[in-house]
């Protein structure tokens, strides 16, 4: 969806002066997709360690009850 936002915005072309602006409005929704796409990569690795955590750790220690209620909350 904001891929085709971003091929609009730059085949947009009402004057020099709005050009300007809606280039940079979709280098930032470009930026943004990098940076929320580094966000989900990231959440998936925590995701992973957790559940590392819960298969190594004793069920009575505060490190096995954190990573269990962490990852309920998915």
């Amino acid at each position: 969806m904001s891929y085709d936002l971003v091929k609009r915005l730059r085949k947009w072309d009402y004057g020099e002066s709005t050009w300007g602006l809606l280039e940079s409005a979709a280098d930032r929704i470009e930026k943004l997709e990098t940076e929320l796409h580094h966000c989900f990569h990231r959440i998936e690795e925590l995701q992973a360690a957790l559940r590392g955590v819960i298969a190594i750790a004793d069920r009575d220690c505060p490190e096995f009850r954190f990573a269990r209620k962490a990852l309920d909350a998915e």
